[in-house]
């Protein structure tokens, strides 16, 4: 029996993978989005890791009764000792479902790898830690060769404690535009910017790793070596302690985000967007943040 604390109940296997897949048709009824997915195609951001494997691995299984497509795309970010590890098993995955996959060089497309970035921090040349780096460059790579390929929506691994995190994240940070934005869709204002959903948003990482066990997926236990430079780590065993001490602390706290981005959305105007003059992507400045770090790090390199 798998024992979901929060709603003091216990879920054979099969009620389990069930109430898995309810949470994602949550998000996809909720949203409306299921209604407008028949003849689309969906590019699933995919690491290798649980959480993207699992996007994966049910919305492909979604797609035989919903009519569309699915495509995955991975970026390659250049971590050694990882990223390869963790393509190996994406590949294996994907040949299974039988879904394409894209790779794309994040050394070859913006002139660098997160290896790279990480020592120029260390040695005390950037200011940017690696996972700050390695976001921005990736949502930009994603956004672009999703578009290339002609997908209508991306979908991202996303779980529960991501949005938690990100939600305590945006609050020390003031950030309330991102509070609005960030929920289980995003639907940007602007064509060059392709609707995100994350189908696991209400899942919590513990039913997401259940999930990728119950079902057989696999992938190496390796994690990033930077992870633990960033804020989100640090928020994560914060929340999780708080968790263990107090079943329900996360499912409270994205109800607050919920409600905040209902009330908040009302009163808060979305910047506007216009486009990067460097690279022609949205942007609310002149130049877009990818833009901005790339020539930063061109500059630190030729010096």
């Amino acid at each position: 029996m798998i024992k979901l604390n929060y709603l003091g109940e216990s879920l054979c296997k099969e009620c389990f993978l069930r109430y898995f897949e309810e949470q994602v048709m949550r998000v996809l009824k909720g949203t409306g989005l299921l209604s407008r997915l028949s003849g689309k195609l969906v590019v699933v951001a995919t690491s290798g890791g649980k959480d993207s494997s699992n996007a994966l691995y049910i919305l492909k299984e979604l797609s035989e009764s919903y009519d569309y497509e699915v495509a995955a795309l991975l970026v390659n970010e250049g971590i050694k000792g990882y990223r390869e590890h963790k393509a190996k098993a994406l590949r294996a995955l994907c040949t299974r479902l039988g879904v394409n996959l894209i790779e794309v060089s994040m050394k070859k497309e913006m002139g660098v790898t997160i290896d790279q970035v990480a020592l120029l921090h260390e040695r005390g040349k950037l200011r940017l830690k690696p996972c700050s780096v390695c976001g921005v460059f990736r949502r930009y790579l994603m956004n672009i060769y999703a578009k290339e390929v002609g997908a209508e929506y991306v979908a991202t691994g996303h779980n529960l404690d991501d949005e938690v995190q990100t939600f305590i994240m945006n609050i020390i940070r003031g950030d309330l535009q991102s509070i609005v934005r960030e929920g289980p869709v995003t639907r940007p204002h602007i064509g060059e910017l392709i609707p995100r959903f994350k189908p696991l948003y209400y899942l919590t990482e513990k039913e997401s790793m259940l999930h990728f066990i119950l079902r057989g997926l696999e992938t190496p236990y390796v994690e990033c070596p930077y992870a633990k430079l960033s804020m989100r780590y640090q928020l994560r065993t914060m929340i999780n302690s708080l968790e263990q001490h107090s079943p329900g602390t996360k499912h409270r706290l994205l109800r607050v985000k919920e409600s905040l981005r209902k009330k908040l959305g009302q009163q808060i105007i979305q910047q506007r967007l216009r486009r990067c003059s460097l690279c022609g992507m949205p942007t609310s400045h002149d130049i877009c943040r990818a833009c901005e770090i790339k020539i930063e790090l061109e500059r630190i390199i030729k010096a």
